[in-house]
């Protein structure tokens, strides 16, 4: 029986932290050679919640979701894309392990508690002068989402190392803002209840506290304010991950010596590798291959890149491409693969999940999704979308998908090329941007 282990993240279309502290746990477990796939799967980035099964050959599978409390993406969004628990059809046999989330391992408390402490010890400060406000995400749409957050408020109540405690909600009530309302200590440190140091993290709860973006202190009316950094930003985080898959029923083999080279989801690969020693150089969406390599189609001037996490970064980062398709790959750079093996495990670093959707295409095996049947399964904003005329559509594909090395075939039944990468259904920043459109074209009249 083969084994893979699923991260499943938010990830982000404003800043490239959100999946990166993912990504980087998912290169620790690849490298510890804990399992035979690991893998990322996002709501805003690819490989998607929907897609990412579809990448693995393993027979037992367990998704981690990296969130720091059960609501509405670990209840409702991420089984519903996923379709738990059954999400493959028979005749294959496949088990599908959830873990809880985060905040349900005492991992998180602790890290809390050593948030709020370096921050009294750094400002020379006892507790009674202190109010800490636990900040969480939390959601109208499920009520569940604050509970993590008022049990972690609760639990800091509890230490008694602090006078004044308080949750509040970047997207609920009491409002971040309102903290200055509900706790009068002179100095108050605020504790982000959230994974990453993403846009939220950075800008958005920083703002609603009155702080500029990346700021860490700061006299808000006339209060010392000290933003601590997020929960779960410690590599540390990777042992939690490990007890939560050992504790859904998974047995995971003996960490050993590996790289960041091991551990890639494997359907696909074969094929791909039969393809390039054939063809000898190959062209897949902007890249040029071939046995020895990989490199941005008729780029002369690079440098060697050493290896996949670094190449992750040059093309996800700087600048942030939230569209890991997206027709404009940075240049200047080649990476070289330390057997032919590794080539598709490049592949997959670039343009995550594709190989599998480009081998089920060769083999006869791939069938695009509607966008109305897309859209059936969404429960937010984008659900709006099912109101768009035939023409707005064709008009968005042609704008959105245009900037995508992939052929939109939900969309466009045109028959593919031998080196086309086939697109099965409108993804999230597709949604993403035409629901943008329609609310600006409604604004404007």
């Amino acid at each position: 029986m083969s084994t893979a282990i699923i991260l499943a993240g938010h990830g982000s279309h404003i800043t490239p932290e959100t999946a990166g502290v993912v990504w980087s746990h998912v290169d620790r477990l690849r490298a510890m050679r804990v399992a035979d796939e690991v893998t990322a799967a996002f709501w805003k980035e690819a490989p998607s919640f929907h897609q990412v099964l579809r990448t693995l050959e393993a027979d037992d599978v367990t998704i981690v979701p990296l969130f720091t409390a059960q609501g509405y993406f670990t209840q409702t969004v991420i089984p519903t894309e996923m379709n738990l628990p059954h999400p493959t059809p028979p005749p294959r046999e496949r088990t599908i392990r959830y873990t809880p989330t985060l905040s349900e391992h005492p991992y998180i408390s602790q890290v809390v508690r050593q948030r709020i402490e370096d921050a009294l010890q750094l400002l020379g400060v006892t507790g009674q002068q202190v109010a800490v406000a636990v900040i969480g995400h939390s959601t109208r749409r499920n009520p569940e989402s604050r509970k993590a957050t008022e049990a972690q408020a609760e639990q800091v109540r509890q230490w008694g190392i602090v006078a004044q405690v308080q949750a509040v909600y970047l997207d609920d009530s009491p409002a971040i803002a309102d903290i200055y309302g509900l706790t009068d200590a002179p100095i108050l440190i605020a504790v982000p209840f959230f994974l990453a140091l993403g846009s939220h993290t950075t800008i958005d709860v920083p703002a609603a506290l009155g702080l500029a973006e990346w700021q860490t202190s700061g006299q808000i009316k006339e209060r010392m304010v000290y933003y601590t950094r997020p929960v779960g930003v410690e590599a540390s985080l990777g042992e939690v991950i490990l007890e939560l898959v050992r504790e859904s029923g998974m047995t995971l083999y003996p960490p050993s010596d590996g790289s960041t080279w091991d551990g890639f989801p494997k359907v696909g690969h074969e094929r791909f590798l039969e393809w390039v020693a054939y063809e000898k150089r190959v062209k897949f969406g902007e890249l040029e291959i071939t046995l020895e390599g990989v490199q941005v189609w008729g780029d002369t001037s690079h440098q060697i890149i050493p290896d996949l996490p670094t190449l992750r970064r040059v093309v996800r980062e700087n600048p942030f491409r939230p569209l890991a398709a997206s027709s404009d790959l940075p240049r200047g750079w080649r990476i070289e693969p330390p057997n032919l093996s590794g080539l598709p495990a490049i592949i997959e670093t670039i343009y995550p999940g594709a190989l599998a959707d480009w081998a089920n295409e060769k083999n006869g095996g791939f069938v695009p999704i509607p966008l109305a049947t897309t859209l059936e399964r969404q429960t937010g904003n984008y659900r709006q979308l099912t109101h768009l005329d035939p023409t707005a559509l064709a008009d968005l594909v042609t704008h959105i998908c245009g900037q995508c090395v992939c052929q939109p075939r939900w969309a466009d039944d045109t028959p593919p090329t031998p080196t086309t990468i086939p697109c099965r259904e409108a993804c999230n920043f597709w949604m993403s941007r035409a629901w943008e459109t329609l609310e600006k074209a409604s604004e404007n009249g």
